[in-house]
């Protein structure tokens, strides 16, 4: 072999051993997951049950006078409240007002959230139970003894949801159809996103 052929082969493989020496001690390059996405653009106003370190976080953009996120969240709720109370689950409720008739409804739920606390996710419960499209009053009646003058407005929760969109967009998960229920599961370093009442589908991924 020519010298000059066995000076260039030393020299390939000793840049390919020091290529290999300094990726070892640097390790592999990070890749950002969700898991190091840091804290959820949330309102303080946002309606938050169980652990905030729970490995399970389900973010849940509803309407009140929604029959499909009324019929969700009815069939769901057992296994919300088991999972909750084990302390595997985060639920965050976040408005989505899509019927524009439901805002007072909204606005006394999260005075009331603020009396009840983690009560809330019972009262949530026998709104929808109570949802009727025929007559929504029966929600308002549920709700009139928790009444506050300073509830989040139209606009506050409008912004709200705008923001978590945007934020996820930033982390390359984009959402081209929003609508109720909409379902935001952050689980494993992943975010899975669902749109409309697949009930077996969220079940499916907070349980696994």
């Amino acid at each position: 072999m020519r010298p000059t052929i066995i000076f260039t082969v030393a020299i390939a493989v000793f840049v390919l051993l020091s290529i290999a020496i300094v990726y070892t001690r640097l390790g592999p390059p990070s890749v950002q997951t969700p898991s190091q996405l840091g804290e959820l653009p949330l309102p303080t106003w946002a309606m938050s049950f169980g652990n905030p370190n729970a490995p399970v976080t389900v973010i849940e953009l509803f309407d009140l006078h929604c029959p499909y996120c009324a019929w969700a969240h009815i069939q769901l709720d057992p296994l919300y409240k088991k999972l909750v109370g084990e302390g595997k689950l985060r639920l965050i409720f976040l408005d989505l007002i899509v019927h524009p008739d439901a805002l007072l409804a909204h606005q006394y739920l999260h005075c009331a959230y603020r009396q009840l606390g983690n009560k809330t996710l019972d009262l949530i419960t026998r709104l929808y139970e109570a949802y009727d499209p025929q007559d929504t009053g029966k929600q308002l009646q549920l709700l009139q003894q928790y009444r506050c003058n300073d509830a989040p407005s139209a606009t506050d929760f409008e912004n709200a949801a705008r923001a978590l969109v945007r934020y996820l967009a930033q982390k390359g998960v984009r959402i081209t159809q929003l609508g109720t229920p909409t379902f935001i599961i952050i689980k494993n370093g992943t975010i899975e996103v669902v749109v409309g009442a697949q009930v077996d589908r969220v079940a499916s991924l907070i349980s696994q």
